[in-house]
């Protein structure tokens, strides 16, 4: 018979054991056992393609074993109607324990662990067993089964959970068509031209080979078979040296001439190409002095600035004010802000798997995000070349959400929660991101969290989160 100081032990255990299955989700970090008095320490599960390892051990320092009794606990793998039982582990008090070793070990497997308990001192029993590993096992329950009694009885379901094992799904998102695959490739040429002339010389100074890559970047698209040209744009800006009306006018009929020049090389017609200018680049002289370490730098800045002066006033007042600052302008920055700005927008015609498969090596910003996720799913998800798509995707689209979410997808598969995080950040609070965060908290065992989470995915609209909530509550 149990003693009452016992009996009221278990009983209180008990209840403890029928509120964690009601809450469903309670996983303490150091679970105990025989009434409080063992503690359950280091826990390991790890799963193989091969095997199931559980190791642990035991710490009975806060035990008081009576004499004549007998702990039996029997580790357990279960889910649902299937199960495995490991060997045993046996704590006996110091008469039992006599009674085990004269005969009573027979009715136990031989390799079940037992040991007596030395009251009042620190005392740890360390415990290994392998299991063959079985599909029904990515998700269930490591449990031990007690029997306080030692009658062998463990019918009554007096079970302590270990750890719950769950193998979720992780919620890719299928990214959505682009009706149009358009893109734009872009650049700053830095054009020379004589003082005060908009007659352009091709071998003047440094424009071969800055003319070069305007042509050449036209005609890597125009010699694609898969793309098509829709426009060249081309923008002058001129340096604020001058009066404002003649940099206009500098600005303007130099972007046309640049215009004509690189129509008549490319062979295009007319109706492809836009012109534009800005007579001054105010812009990029504020993010040159923002960046350097002028004497009067933030006095400078402010003159920039004061949109009430008109950039001739504004040009003169740093002119005449800080005129070791403006010489210094005038050789390291004005010339650089002498450019001409290109853009070429270009659609890109529908690949099939296969073509899109090589395309992703070679040249990645000519598919869309549906393409490269269809070629993902032609790799088996979690290997290096499923990875590598993901990557080379948020790589092309850096601020989709789906991408991002995608490639966090990712990082979860590898492990790399801080990876995952890092791409969720841009995802936001969105369903999707709850979803995955639960995905994360099941996998960490913060199984209360985890429902949490997958609940606000489920009641912000992502009804996949439903399939997860179905696996963590098994």
């Amino acid at each position: 018979m149990m003693s009452i100081k016992h009996s009221r032990l278990y009983i209180i255990w008990c209840v403890c054991l029928a509120w964690q299955a009601s809450a469903a989700l309670a996983q303490t970090a150091e679970p105990r056992l025989a009434g409080e008095g063992i503690a359950v320490e280091n826990l390991k599960v790890d799963k193989t393609d091969r095997h199931l390892v559980v190791s642990l051990d035991l710490n009975l320092d806060s035990l008081d074993m009576p004499a004549n009794r007998q702990f039996v606990f029997t580790p357990l793998v279960e889910a649902k109607e299937n199960n495995r039982t490991m060997p045993q582990i046996i704590v006996n008090g110091r008469k039992a324990d006599i009674t085990f070793r004269r005969g009573g070990s027979k009715r136990f497997a031989a390799d079940v662990t037992a040991v007596r308990r030395k009251n009042n001192t620190e005392q740890t029993v360390s415990y290994s067993a392998v299991v063959p590993y079985e599909e029904w096992m990515r998700n269930c329950n490591v449990l031990i089964a007690q029997d306080l009694c030692g009658c062998g009885d463990t019918l009554d379901r007096d079970v302590v959970e270990l750890r719950r094992l769950r193998s979720p799904f992780m919620p890719y998102v299928r990214p959505k068509a682009e009706g149009i695959k358009a893109r734009v490739d872009s650049g700053k040429a830095f054009i020379d031209f004589p003082v005060d002339k908009i007659t352009l010389y091709p071998d003047y100074r440094n424009n071969p080979s800055e003319l070069d890559k305007i042509i050449r970047s036209i005609n890597v698209v125009k010699n694609d078979r898969n793309t098509s040209i829709t426009r060249v744009e081309i923008h002058g800006y001129a340096s604020p040296e001058s009066p404002y009306e003649h940099n206009a006018w500098l600005a303007d009929n130099r972007a046309k001439t640049l215009t004509e020049y690189v129509r008549r090389l490319v062979n295009l017609p007319d109706t492809v190409f836009r012109v534009s200018s800005t007579p001054e680049d105010w812009a990029g002289l504020r993010d040159y002095v923002a960046k350097c370490s002028l004497p009067n730098r933030d006095k400078i800045l402010e003159t920039i600035d004061n949109t009430g002066l008109d950039p001739d006033a504004r040009e003169w007042k740093i002119k005449l004010t800080w005129p070791d600052d403006y010489r210094v302008l005038l050789h390291e920055c004005y010339p650089a802000l002498r450019h001409s700005d290109y853009k070429v927008d270009y659609v890109v015609r529908p690949f099939t798997v296969d073509e899109a498969r090589e395309i992703l090596k070679t040249n990645p910003k000519l598919l869309s995000l549906e393409e490269m996720f269809l070629v993902a799913q032609t790799y088996e998800p979690g290997s290096d070349d499923f990875n590598n798509v993901m990557e080379t995707a948020v790589r092309m689209f850096p601020a989709d959400t789906t991408a991002n979410l995608n490639a966090a997808c990712a990082r979860v598969e590898l492990g790399d929660f801080d990876g995952a995080e890092t791409y969720l950040a841009k995802v936001g609070d969105t369903p999707q991101a709850m979803h995955l965060r639960g995905v994360m908290a099941m996998m960490r065992g913060d199984h209360a969290e985890a429902l949490r989470l997958l609940d606000a995915a489920i009641d912000g609209g992502d009804s996949t989160a439903q399939r997860n909530k179905d696996i963590l509550l098994m």
